[in-house]
């Protein structure tokens, strides 16, 4: 009997070790699993700030390489609609593309405070990227700013060229206006007029008049018949055919400019010096029978 009952005791005392073990074993298995879920918990968390900043990097590339690309032309020279439309669109993908970067740094920066975990590697990558970040910022600005300038300058030499453009039309009108007035006063200044007819017809138009029988004739007194006459350039003007086998010239012209020379008959008045024939009068009466 004896035997018997130190052998349940032996096996009451294993029965008991083992349960022990086995409640270690389950307390030891937990623990593990916790500390393996927040190590992988903080491994996906790192991989995360990792893969966030290898794309503000990839960005930030892909922001130099834009701007590169845009070629902004010397200001005197418009650009083209196709040239000008690129460069808007990849204005704008660059804003975008700055602001969305920035943002995901804003949220990086809160994740990491908030989440406790600590890594001065992860701090200088985020501040470093910050820092290119503003720096590309400062770029584009400079680029929008350029831009505005180009702009600007086009408009203000669109505003020069259109006023050149109407003093080119002014002066043209007035160069215009004063050729005219030349000419006119060129024409003036060459203008003669001659009339040759009987006395008695030079009488009824008023070109030659008489006080008495006696009294010496006068020629273009007063009241004449200026419709009369001939108007002529003097310049061109070198032969007057007078129709009549005599003539006399009543106006005052210098003997040596002129000759009455005969054709078929009839007089005909040769200038040979306009300038001295028509120096002391403009007008010429001739009579004629």
């Amino acid at each position: 009997m004896k035997p018997i009952i130190i052998s349940l005791a032996f096996v009451l005392v294993l029965i008991t070790s083992c349960g022990k073990q086995s409640a270690d074993y389950k307390s030891l298995k937990d623990q593990n699993d916790s500390l393996m879920n927040a190590k992988l918990e903080l491994q996906r968390e790192v991989d995360g700030y990792f893969s966030a900043m290898n794309e503000i990097e990839q960005n930030i590339e892909k922001i130099k390489s834009t701007q590169s690309t845009i070629s902004i032309q010397p200001a005197d020279q418009e650009l083209t609609d196709d040239a000008r439309t690129k460069i808007n669109d990849d204005m704008v993908y660059l804003s975008e593309l700055l602001q969305t970067n920035k943002d995901e740094l804003v949220r990086l920066k809160a994740k990491l405070k908030k989440s406790g975990f600590k890594s001065s590697e992860l701090e200088r990558t985020i501040s470093r990227l910050t820092k290119s970040l503003e720096e590309e910022s400062s770029k584009v600005a400079l680029l929008q700013t350029q831009l505005s300038e180009k702009d600007s300058l086009i408009a203000e030499l669109g505003t020069t060229v259109s006023d050149l453009g109407r003093n080119i039309e002014d002066l043209a009108t007035e160069v215009k206006t004063k050729d005219t007035r030349l000419k006119e006063q060129d024409e003036t200044i060459h203008t003669a007029w001659y009339v040759f007819g009987t006395r008695n017809e030079l009488k009824e138009q008023k070109i030659i008049t008489s006080d008495g029988m006696f009294s010496t004739q006068k020629v273009l007194q007063r009241d004449f018949n200026k419709n009369y006459f001939v108007r002529i350039d003097a310049r061109n003007t070198k032969s007057i055919p007078l129709y009549s086998t005599r003539a006399k010239i009543l106006t005052s012209h210098p003997k040596s400019s002129y000759t009455l020379e005969k054709d078929n008959g009839n007089f005909v008045l040769l200038i040979v010096n306009p300038s001295d024939f028509w120096s002391v009068s403009k007008y010429l009466v001739i009579e004629v029978d």
